[in-house]
């Protein structure tokens, strides 16, 4: 009756922690790409992991935008973070739905065609592409679920 007991606990514990890492954001790396239009961000992200796909560079591309921010480019361009780590941690449950490999923030960014770029690494893949944000849509809808402080709310 242990053993059992045993083995349904191991096979349950590896089944929950399988479902927690399906919604994990993969490794990623983020920099400027340069000018986009009003309110639109161009960043270059790469992703790293074993198979990526257009879903995990979007997440990725407005997971930075949100919590890392973005170095500057060759013209010196720097996007600053919306939020602070401490935030997305507070509002884990909004960030979870919202960043889901097919949540709400894949309608905010887009993959310029032809920017795709694909690595073989010895852990898996490097999987790279010049992703359009609309940050401004972003920072309404944000702002709305109370993840971001308005603009405005300091003054």
């Amino acid at each position: 009756m242990k053993r059992v007991l045993s083995l349904l606990f191991v096979i349950l514990t590896i089944a929950l922690s399988a479902l927690a890492k399906s919604n994990n954001m993969p490794k990623y790396d983020i920099t400027g790409a340069g000018s986009g239009n009003e309110g639109m961000v161009l960043v270059k992200v790469f992703v790293y992991a074993k198979s990526a796909n257009d879903q995990d560079l979007k997440r990725a591309a407005v997971h930075g935008i949100v919590f890392r921010g973005c170095t500057g480019n060759n013209s010196g361009a720097r996007q600053p973070a919306m939020a602070s780590a401490e935030t997305e941690a507070s509002h884990a449950e909004y960030c979870r739905e919202f960043f889901a490999p097919t949540g709400e923030c894949q309608n905010y960014a887009s993959i310029i065609a032809g920017s795709y770029e694909r690595v073989k690494t010895a852990k898996g893949y490097k999987c790279g592409a010049i992703v359009q944000v609309n940050k401004a849509t972003l920072r309404k809808t944000l702002e709305t679920a109370g993840v971001v402080r308005s603009l405005s709310s300091g003054f």
